[in-house]
């Protein structure tokens, strides 16, 4: 009876030992597991245009010389990304059709494509506005801004304020 009870507390002591080493490793040892990032927030996210005229502080007289061009850009591209939308649920519909009409679903992809290359040409034309109404700091912060976006697209950007950004 004895020998049983000593080796009933010897496996238990050897459970919780195995029990505690598991505690110690996964809270000081273990790396971190991926962290799910939260969702955009509803919405238009701004582009590329906006984020720029936010970081490079224009003052006031800018801002009233700048406004109207920022407002016909803003409208052109909700329109476009509208325009965009639209081709999308086309698409959309195509695959959801039987057989897949390869013909029309590749004119969609197209102008798709056509959209975006003419929303990309029309930043760069309003970039360009931009910055010929800057001064030299506020052209460096610019270019900046727009090279740290260019190499880290929102799907690699690390979320939080431990994000690594060009300083302000």
């Amino acid at each position: 009876m004895s020998r049983l009870l000593q080796v009933v507390l010897a496996l238990s002591l050897l459970l919780n030992a195995f029990f505690i080493a598991g505690f110690v490793f996964r809270s000081w040892i273990a790396p971190l597991p991926f962290e799910h990032r939260a969702p955009p927030p509803p919405g238009a996210r701004p582009g590329s245009v906006a984020t720029v005229a936010n970081e490079v502080n224009l003052d006031d007289s800018q801002r009233k010389a700048l406004q109207g061009m920022l407002e016909r850009y803003s409208q052109i591209r909700g329109e476009r990304h509208r325009e965009m939308h639209k081709l999308r649920e086309q698409i959309v519909a195509e695959y959801k059709s039987s057989p897949i009409d390869q013909e029309r679903l590749g004119s969609l992809i197209d102008k798709l494509g056509d959209l975006r290359a003419e929303q990309q040409k029309e930043t760069v034309r309003t970039l360009a506005r931009l910055e010929a109404q800057l001064n030299p700091e506020q052209r460096q912060r610019m270019h900046e801004v727009l090279v740290h976006r260019l190499a880290n697209p929102p799907w690699r950007r690390q979320a939080g304020p431990s994000a690594e950004r060009p300083s302000r």
